[in-house]
């Protein structure tokens, strides 16, 4: 008797510590997995906030860009309204000024010349302004990390009953 119990001891210290090396294994490996989780979360961070940052400096870039464009667009139309301004100003003036028919004409044929180069020149000046290019589009956010699955709960080993084994009675 004093053999089975002692076999039956052994039998059920044994099945209790492989169980719990096997949860000392498994709860070690996730500990590692979360590890590793938290570091791909600090580099996913850092990822997406660098293209964030590359994204607002682009965009900074772009505005900066359609604003210099937009100036020069600006400067070369006012420049363009005063030269147009001061041909028409000649051209009336040597029209006045002139006392023949062919005179007048070839006055106002001079002027036309003289506007037609000046917006010959506007449009090469606008041609010749850089052009700030596609806006920058807005980088997708990366997937985020999975995070490690938490191993299962062993089982707990089960309790022997404390109810009377049931016997057959005699009869």
């Amino acid at each position: 008797m004093k053999k089975r119990l002692a076999v039956i001891a052994l039998v059920a210290s044994s099945l209790v510590a492989s169980t719990n090396t096997a949860l000392a294994d498994a709860q070690s490996d996730y500990q590692l997995a979360v590890q590793q989780y938290q570091i791909a979360l600090e580099n996913w961070n850092v990822a997406n906030k660098a293209e964030q940052d590359n994204f607002k400096m682009a965009m900074k870039d772009w505005n900066a860009a359609v604003k210099a464009a937009e100036q020069a667009r600006k400067d070369i139309a006012s420049q363009f309204k005063s030269d147009a301004d001061a041909i028409k100003v000649r051209t009336s003036a040597a029209v006045a000024a002139a006392t023949t028919a062919k005179a007048k004409k070839a006055a106002g044929a001079a002027g036309k010349i003289e506007m037609d180069l000046a917006i010959a020149v506007r449009n090469v000046a606008m041609e010749a302004v850089v052009k700030p290019g596609l806006k920058p589009v807005k980088p997708k956010i990366l997937p985020v990390p999975t995070p490690p699955a938490k191993p299962a709960k062993a089982a707990k080993p089960a309790k022997p009953s404390k109810k009377p084994v049931a016997t057959k009675s005699p009869a």
